[in-house]
């Protein structure tokens, strides 16, 4: 599991920067028409993509499943009071 936590740490900061480059090259090419609104859709949609991945990602916290049993019908299935 950590390692989609990484992975998942990794793609947001990825998409945050990506997101800002669309916006850097608007403004700095001074895009009009079809282009401006795709760089400011795309980079808008990425920021606000990676927040939400950065958000999910503290809130479900440091939880890690090593050392709990998950329960299995199979196991059950004998146990009768």
């Amino acid at each position: 599991m950590r390692t989609f936590r990484i992975f998942t740490a990794v793609y947001s900061a990825l998409m945050f920067l990506v997101g800002v480059a669309l916006f850097a090259i608007w403004l700095l090419l001074d895009l009009h028409g079809f282009p401006k609104g795709l760089c400011q859709g795309a980079g808008g949609a990425l920021i606000v993509g990676s927040v939400y991945l950065a958000v999910t990602l503290v809130r479900r916290g440091n939880t890690d499943s090593r050392g709990r049993e998950y329960w299995l019908p199979s196991r059950d299935a004998g146990e009768q009071p």
